[in-house]
C-alpha cells in the first residue's frame, strides 16, 4: 500500500469515526466524493467495515475479494457519473456470501444518506428478503454507535429498520402469492434485489421494474443464473440492455481467491472433488458453481460418453454365482415395465467400477403389473447370481410393493433397500443421478457393447442406451422446481433401475439402513409361511437351485 493511499485511508477512518460520523450531512459529502472513484470507495469500505462490523469470530470485518468487489460496484457510480442510473446484474455462485455482501453494501448507504432514504430488499421468498435484513440488523445492533443511528426496528407487518434522520429499509417477498404489491407505489432510493432469478418474469416486469423509472436509484439484481427465460438473463446478456446495465459474473474461482479477509468460502481441494464427483458438464454444476445459463430442458446424458461404457463382454450366464453384485429394480407403473438390473463391483486400473451384468424387462402385457409374479422374478434373478442385495424403488406403488418382497429377501438372506426418490434441486434424484453422471464421465460405469451380443440382449442394451440419452433434466425458474424425468411419451425405466443399482454397487448405499434393510444372520429364527396361512418359526437355509431363464430376460 503506497503512501498516498494510507493517509487517504486514515482520512476515511478519521471521518467516519471520528467527530464527522456525527454529522450526517458532512458524511454525506464524503460518501458522494467517494462514489465517483472505485478505487476510493474501496478505501471508504474497508475502513468502513474494520471501524464498525465484525465478522463471526467477533473480529473486525475483512471482506472477501468477490465480496468487497460487490459492495463496492454496489456503491459506486456507473463510470464515476452521479448523472447515471446504477443497474447492476451480478451472478454468483452458492454459498460464496454474496447475500452478506449485499448487507454490508446496504448498511453502508444506510451509514452515509440517513435522511428519509427508502431502501427495499426484495427475494422470491420472505424467508430469503429475511436473510438480508437480518444481516442489516445484526450490523447495526453488535456496535453501539451504530446502534444509537437507529430510531427503532419492526420484525413483523411491514419489517423495518427506521434511522433517525428518517431513512427506512424494508424488505418483502416477489412472489405469487402477494403479486408484488409491497413494492406498488413504492419508489425506492436504493433497490436491492437477491435471488433475482428465481422471480417470476412477469410480477418482476409488472411490479419491480416500474418501482425505479422515476429516479436514479441504484438497482441491485443478484443470483445464481436459472433459466434463460428470464429479465435476469436479459440484463446480462441482451444488447438492449448492454448500456443500461453494468454486469458482473463471478464463479467458485473467484470465490477461493484469497485476499484482505482471513479465509475464503471454499477450499479449493474440495471444490476441484465436487467438480469431479458430480461432472464438469452436469446442470447443477455449470449453474449453481460455473454461474452459466443452461436451457430451461436439457440432458442428463452425454450419448458419446455413454458409448465410451461400452466393453466388448458377454453378459454372466444366468445361474452363476457372482461375487458382489447387487439388483436395482424399477416397478413399473401404468403402462411402465419393470426393469431389473444386475450390477457388479468390480476392479480395474482406475479403480471400482460397476458392470452390468444383467438385464430384463418385465412389460405391462407379460406380467408387468402381476406383483406375486414380478416378486417371483426379483427374487429369481437375485437367487441365481448370489445377490446380497436388492435396492428397488419404492417410490408410490414400490412402497406397497417392498413390503411384500421384504419377507421373502429375509428368508433368502439378501438384504433389501427401498430407495424413494424426491424431487427438487435437493431431492434424492437429483443428487444419485447426479453421481451417476460422475461415474460415466470417469469410466466407471461398464455395459456389454450390443454389438456383440445375441440379438435379444441387444434389444435390451439399445433400449438402455436409447432411455439413458432420453433422459431430461427440467428447470422452472418461477416455481424453484427442478425435475428429473423422460420425456413425454417416453419411459425411464432402465434408467432407474440402474442408477440405485449402481449406487448400491459401488458403495455410496449403505448395505442396511434403520429404515429400510433387515440383516439377517443363518442362526436367526426365519419367518415361512405354514400350510394353514400362518407364521411358524424355525431355521432357514439358502437355497443355491440354478434358474433357468425366463424367455425374454437375458
Amino acid at each position: 500500500m503506497t503512501t498516498q493511499v494510507k493517509n487517504e485511508q486514515k482520512k476515511l477512518n478519521a471521518a467516519i469515526s471520528g467527530r464527522l460520523a456525527h454529522d450526517s450531512r458532512a458524511l454525506e459529502d464524503v460518501f458522494e466524493k467517494c462514489r465517483v472513484s472505485e478505487k476510493k470507495m474501496t478505501l471508504l469500505v474497508r475502513a468502513f467495515c474494520e471501524s464498525y462490523l465484525i465478522d463471526q469470530a467477533r473480529r473486525p470485518l475483512k471482506l472477501r475479494p468477490l465480496q468487497e468487489r460487490i459492495v463496492v460496484a454496489c456503491l459506486t457510480h456507473p463510470s464515476g457519473n452521479p448523472a447515471k442510473h446504477r443497474k447492476l446484474a451480478i451472478l454468483a455462485p452458492r454459498g460464496s456470501g454474496k447475500s452478506y455482501a449485499l448487507s454490508v453494501a446496504v448498511c453502508i448507504y444506510m451509514f452515509f444518506k440517513r435522511f428519509r432514504d427508502l431502501i427495499f430488499v426484495l427475494a422470491p421468498s420472505e424467508d430469503q428478503a429475511a436473510l438480508i435484513f437480518n444481516y442489516c440488523y445484526r450490523h447495526f445492533a453488535d456496535n453501539e454507535f451504530l446502534g444509537s443511528l437507529i430510531d427503532h426496528y419492526r420484525f413483523h407487518n411491514k419489517p423495518n429498520i427506521t434511522m433517525k434522520g428518517g431513512t427506512v429499509l424494508r424488505r418483502a417477498p416477489i412472489a405469487a402469492s402477494n403479486q408484488g404489491q409491497a413494492i406498488r407505489g413504492q419508489h425506492p432510493t436504493f433497490l436491492v434485489v437477491d435471488e433475482s432469478p428465481l422471480i417470476d418474469d412477469k410480477l418482476f416486469i409488472d411490479n419491480v421494474e416500474p418501482s425505479i423509472l422515476s429516479n436514479k436509484a441504484p438497482f441491485i439484481n443478484l443470483g445464481t443464473p436459472k433459466s434463460k427465460e428470464n429479465h435476469m438473463y436479459r440484463y446480462l446478456y441482451d444488447e438492449d440492455y448492454e448500456d443500461s446495465f453494468d454486469r458482473l459474473h463471478f464463479t467458485w474461482r473467484d470465490a477461493v481467491k484469497k485476499g484482505r479477509a482471513y479465509a475464503p468460502p471454499y477450499d479449493e481441494e474440495d471444490m476441484l472433488q465436487k467438480m469431479t464427483e458430480w461432472g464438469e458438464d452436469s446442470v447443477y454444476w455449470r449453474t449453481e458453481y460455473e454461474c452459466e445459463f443452461v436451457e430451461s430442458t436439457s440432458n442428463i446424458f452425454n450419448p458419446e460418453l455413454l458409448r465410451k461404457c461400452y466393453i466388448q463382454q458377454e453378459f454372466a450366464e444366468y445361474g452363476t454365482p457372482y461375487p458382489n453384485c447387487v439388483v436395482g429394480v424399477d416397478i413399473g407403473k401404468s403402462v411402465n415395465s419393470t426393469v431389473i438390473s444386475v450390477w457388479a463391483n468390480e476392479k480395474d486400473d482406475d479403480g471400482n467400477v460397476a458392470s452390468l451384468i444383467y438385464l430384463e424387462e418385465i412389460g405391462p402385457k407379460t406380467g408387468g403389473h402381476d406383483i406375486p409374479f414380478q416378486r417371483s422374478r426379483i427374487m429369481d434373478v437375485a437367487k441365481n447370481f448370489d445377490a446380497k442385495r436388492v435396492i428397488i424403488d419404492a417410490t408410490g406403488i414400490g412402497g406397497a410393493f417392498e413390503q411384500d418382497l421384504r419377507v421373502e429377501c429375509i428368508q433368502a438372506e439378501i438384504h433389501l433397500i427401498p430407495f424413494i426418490f424426491t424431487g427438487g434441486p435437493k431431492g434424492s434424484k437429483t443428487q444419485v443421478y447426479r453421481d451417476y453422471v460422475s461415474y460415466v464421465q470417469q469410466g466407471q460405469i461398464k455395459v456389454p457393447n450390443p454389438k456383440y451380443l445375441p440379438p435379444d440382449q441387444a434389444k435390451l442394451v439399445n433400449k438402455w442406451y436409447k432411455e439413458h440419452v432420453n433422459l431430461e433434466y427440467t428447470m422452472d425458474a418461477a416455481n424453484k422446481t427442478e425435475k428429473i424425468s423422460a420425456p413425454d411419451g417416453k419411459h425411464d425405466d432402465y434408467c432407474d433401475s440402474s442408477v440405485i443399482g449402481i449406487h448400491a454397487c459401488l458403495g455410496m448405499l449403505p448395505p442396511e439402513s434403520s429404515f429400510a434393510s433387515v440383516k439377517v444372520n443363518r442362526s436367526t429364527p426365519l419367518p415361512s409361511k405354514s400350510g394353514s396361512g400362518g407364521i411358524v418359526f424355525g431355521k432357514t437355509t439358502r437355497n443355491h437351485r440354478v434358474n433357468k431363464p425366463r424367455p425374454g430376460g437375458i
